[in-house]
C-alpha cells in the first residue's frame, strides 16, 4: 500500500513538468533569451526554497558535513539549469508532449541503467525483461505522439 501512495505522489508531481515547461516556454518568448528565462525561473525557486525553510526551520548542514561530502554532490543544481534550458528551448519548437516525452524516455533509460548497477549507493535493481519492454513501451509513445502530430 505504502508504494502504491508513493507511485501516487511521483505521478502527481509528475504531472507538474508539462505545466512547468509549458509556463517557462512562455517566459522564455517573453524575454527573448532561454537563460533569462532559466534565471527567473531559478530566482522564483529560490525565493520558494527560502519562504520553505524559514517555515520549517530544519537545522542547518555543519561545517564537517559539508566538508565530508563529495564536491560532485554539489552539482546538482547545474542539472536543472540545463534541464530547464533545454525545456525552454525545444518546448515552442516541437510541443511540450514530444519534449517531455523524449526527456522521460532519457530518464528512464538512465535510471534504469543507475539503477542496475547501483550508483550513487542507490539500491540495486537489476535490469531484466519487464524493465527493457517498459523502455521500449515508451519509445513507442514518443513514435505514436510523433505520427500524431
Amino acid at each position: 500500500m505504502k508504494n502504491i501512495v508513493f507511485l501516487a505522489l511521483a505521478l502527481c508531481v509528475g504531472g507538474l513538468l508539462p505545466v512547468q515547461g509549458s509556463i517557462n516556454a512562455h517566459l522564455g518568448k517573453s524575454l527573448n533569451h532561454p537563460l533569462q528565462a532559466t534565471f527567473i525561473s531559478f530566482f522564483g525557486a529560490i525565493i520558494f526554497l527560502f519562504i520553505l525553510l524559514v517555515a520549517l526551520n530544519p537545522p542547518l548542514p555543519s561545517v564537517a558535513q559539508l566538508k565530508s561530502t563529495p564536491v560532485f554532490y554539489f552539482t546538482g543544481g547545474i542539472y536543472g539549469v540545463i534541464f530547464v534550458t533545454t525545456i525552454l528551448m525545444l518546448a515552442p519548437r516541437i510541443g511540450i508532449a514530444n519534449t517531455l516525452v523524449a526527456t522521460i524516455i532519457g530518464q528512464l533509460i538512465i535510471s534504469v541503467i543507475l539503477d542496475h548497477f547501483g550508483v550513487f549507493g542507490l539500491l540495486r535493481h537489476p535490469v531484466n525483461g519487464f524493465r527493457l519492454l517498459g523502455c521500449v513501451g515508451l519509445i513507442v509513445s514518443l513514435y505514436l505522439i510523433q505520427k500524431s502530430g
